[in-house]
């Protein structure tokens, strides 16, 4: 009885260890997906703030990004 129980909690250990590292990816994952949304935009930020005439939808989006990225 004692080396099951031994042999289980090895196993819920190693469990653990794969969720945590399973987290970590994920984590950093999150973080590059945020990252890329940022760059994306940003890019699109900086096109409709380069245009001189925009339409209100281009400039509700323009000013929906200014309060996201500032």
């Amino acid at each position: 009885m004692e080396k099951e129980w031994v042999e289980f909690k090895e196993l819920k250990e190693q469990d653990i260890e794969q969720l945590k590292e399973l987290t970590l990816v994920k984590q950093e994952k999150n973080k590059l997906m945020k990252e890329k949304t940022e760059a994306k935009k940003m890019k699109m930020y900086l096109k409709l703030s380069s245009e001189e005439h925009l339409d209100d939808r281009k400039k509700e989006l323009l000013e929906r990004l200014e309060r996201e990225l500032f």
